[in-house]
């Protein structure tokens, strides 16, 4: 599905209705991929049932907001803590450097 913030519950459900039919294990002719489709149809169904109840909806993009912040502080303080890394790196080798030059 699309970016679901943007996507009204008409359109929801017509993308549900279109990848049942694709994923329900009835239609599903290839037995090979039975236990996939079911797998996906059971995954299609407990998305629809999150994106088109408003409250279930709501926290979950709570808490995918949650997810996202959460990524992009981590990848602050990762940035932060390899700066301060390279920075250690340089001062040592710029004092190994001092002591190269003065021997």
């Amino acid at each position: 599905m699309e970016n679901i913030n943007s996507v009204g519950i008409n359109d929801i459900k017509r993308a549900y209705r279109c990848m049942a039919l694709q994923y329900h294990p009835d239609v599903c002719h290839d037995h090979s991929n039975k236990e996939e489709s079911t797998r996906r149809f059971i995954e299609l169904q407990k998305a629809y049932e999150t994106l088109s109840d408003p409250i279930l909806r709501e926290n979950y993009d709570y808490q995918l907001s949650l997810r996202d912040s959460y990524e992009n502080s981590s990848r602050i303080v990762h940035k932060d803590v390899w700066e301060r890394q390279l920075n250690g790196l340089r001062k040592r080798s710029s004092h190994r450097m001092d002591k190269k030059r003065r021997i």
